[in-house]
């Protein structure tokens, strides 16, 4: 028993390998997006999830011995409730503006991936993260095409105090036909220079990239990041 117990079995290490890679794939599309959970934080959901369900489905059971009744339900379903927790940990509330759902919602889909790896449901949770990437890619397009909604997009701006920067792109904003709202600010120190960082709002039809480029050129402009509308 106690050599058993020291043993990954091919269909454990299989099981494992497939939380790991598919749950590292929408890892790496939250970190390439810049979001607060990365691909460590997903895996790292991901096997634990799948490895609750190992030990709930085959570890406890084997233990246990044979004529002991075990619902195997009863681990997978504590994943689920604890996992609430740490993806409300990533949602944020600032002006009006919800930051992090789908950030939230990832972690608690490859929490899901974890579990089905665990129980051997590769095939399912490999489905699952394809539609995922469907619904990240093409329905949020899809939607704004259909409806005819205005683009809206978040953009962080760093700026050097004293050049009227943050002045100057909400004037830019404003004659390329963009709607601008500050959403968030905060103090930067650097050994250099001193400024802030701004999370604008800006909603229209104008030539989104061409107005990043404006405001890229700005003097006292330190850097611009587009990110999502969604998160």
């Amino acid at each position: 028993m106690l050599m058993t117990a020291w043993m990954v079995t091919p269909a454990e290490l299989v099981d494992i390998t497939a939380a790991l890679v598919l749950t590292g794939l929408v890892g790496f599309e939250r970190e390439a997006r810049r979001k607060d959970a990365g691909i460590r934080t997903h895996i790292l959901v991901g096997l634990a999830s799948c490895l609750f369900t190992l030990i709930s489905i085959r570890g406890i059971p084997a233990l246990m011995g044979s004529g002991v009744t075990w619902d195997a339900s009863r681990i997978a379903s504590q994943v689920v409730v604890g996992i609430g927790f740490l993806g409300a940990g990533v949602i944020f509330f600032n002006n009006d503006t919800v930051r992090g759902l789908t950030t939230a919602s990832a972690i608690w889909m490859v929490a899901a991936v974890g579990v089905a790896c665990g129980a051997g449901m590769i095939g399912a949770a490999a489905l699952v993260v394809a539609l995922y990437f469907l619904a990240v890619f093409a329905v949020a397009p899809l939607t704004s095409l259909i409806l005819r909604r205005d683009q809206d997009h978040l953009l962080r701006l760093t700026y050097e105090d004293g050049k009227g920067a943050l002045r100057q792109t909400l004037l830019l904003a404003d004659s390329q036909g963009f709607d601008a709202r500050i959403v968030s600010t905060r103090d930067i120190h650097r050994n250099d220079w001193d400024g802030a960082g701004v999370d604008v709002r800006v909603s229209g039809k104008g030539d989104l990239q061409a107005f990043i480029t404006a405001v890229a050129e700005t003097d006292g402009v330190r850097g611009i990041d587009l990110l999502d509308r969604d998160d």
